[in-house]
């Protein structure tokens, strides 16, 4: 792969591949390195690039993968609620509290999801992605993919319920 087809390629991916490693490492510095880490792979390994039928799915996957590193060597704790920053304007109303509350709440929902349910609904809520091409990036397959994505739905549906009607 040449200079001219990377920029043409690869480099256009970043700001999706900076999401999705963003919203599994949950840290704007880390997510930053894991992309550093995975651009300086891709390009060491461009003459290999031409080979690969679906190069986002492989570049998505290297995203993950590196995330998750990353995440194993700081030994992570559970969620930090105090890095995720919210409104600190003391004339933030009601209705914004109670906004960022639930985007607290539904956070949390999704970190207890089990990862490879978390992983394929990151995958197709947040980044939109199709099934097929879920199957492809963490290599499942049709029904796997499928059932992950019913039960994540469900289980934060039920979640998600419990906490909005809590009390009525």
């Amino acid at each position: 792969m040449t200079r001219e087809q990377f920029n043409k390629d690869i480099l256009p991916l970043r700001e999706k591949l900076y999401r999705y490693a963003l919203s599994i490492t949950l840290d704007t510095t880390q997510a930053e390195d894991v992309l550093q880490d995975v651009f300086i792979k891709l390009w060491t390994k461009r003459n290999q690039l031409d080979q690969v039928k679906n190069q986002e799915a492989w570049c998505i996957r290297m995203v993950r993968n590196q995330s998750l590193d990353r995440i194993r060597q700081r030994k992570r704790q559970p969620l930090e609620l105090e890095k995720v920053q919210y409104a600190t304007s003391h004339f933030a109303t009601n209705d914004s509290l109670e906004h960022e509350d639930l985007l607290r709440q539904i956070r949390l929902v999704l970190e207890k999801l089990p990862e490879q349910q978390r992983e394929i609904f990151r995958l197709r809520e947040l980044m939109g992605y199709s099934n097929a091409e879920i199957e492809e990036i963490l290599q499942l397959n049709h029904n796997q993919v499928k059932v992950s994505l019913f039960r994540a739905r469900q289980i934060i549906r039920k979640k998600m319920n419990k906490i909005i009607n809590y009390g009525v």
